[in-house]
């Protein structure tokens, strides 16, 4: 039980700092990236410049995996219909800088395209699969995707497309054929050559 002294009350009594949501996660992050630096040092202790200078180019790693990692991220907000107002007040910065900082070059022009490309769009999260799907049939397959767009090109034989969010199937997928041609959390997108000769194209 606990003693109070006299002529004080609970209430007077020091509480320890409570913990937010927002923290509690900040610091589970933390530990778990420190979790997998040690992984990787070659000593469970570093105590010289030698032991440090690796975990160096390590934490540069995982940086820049981040980076890239919260890049995606809002190009997936982006997809689902945040605004960059939303986004920008979740990152402490103001929707300009944010739009500044994250949004997508635009799609190519024309004149950049080789003759057996094109550009399939405009398309969202919620159409792209539909579209490679019904290009796949005539050749067309993606070799790079946009935040509204996917650059297809053809060749004589179909393809297949897939998104997938499970990185253990991706690493299955890619081991029996599929190739990996790009990501935006959570998913990686996938496409396969099928082998079988591509369909004319139909009259436009």
């Amino acid at each position: 039980m606990a003693v109070v002294a006299s002529g004080s009350s609970p209430l007077d009594q020091p509480r320890p700092p409570r913990t937010t949501s927002k923290q509690a996660r900040s610091d589970a992050t933390r530990e778990a990236l420190v979790a997998m630096l040690m992984e990787r040092a070659a000593t469970q202790e570093p105590r010289s410049a030698d032991d440090f200078l690796p975990l160096i180019t390590d934490a540069a790693n995982l940086q820049a995996e981040a980076n890239k990692l919260l890049r995606s991220v809002v190009t997936s907000a982006r997809n689902a219909g945040a605004t960059w107002a939303s986004i920008g007040a979740t990152l402490q910065m103001t929707k300009q800088a944010a739009q500044k900082r994250f949004a997508s070059t635009a799609q190519p022009g024309v004149e950049q395209l080789d003759p057996d490309e094109r550009i399939l769009g405009p398309t969202n999260f919620l159409d792209e699969m539909r579209e490679l799907a019904l290009a796949g049939p005539y050749g067309w397959h993606s070799v790079e995707r946009g935040l509204t767009y996917h650059r297809v090109v053809r060749s004589d034989t179909q393809w297949e497309h897939r998104a997938i969010w499970s990185p253990n199937k991706v690493k299955a997928m890619r081991a029996d054929g599929w190739i990996l041609f790009g990501s935006s959390f959570p998913y990686s997108y996938l496409k396969r050559d099928t082998g079988v000769p591509a369909l004319p194209e139909p009259p436009p």
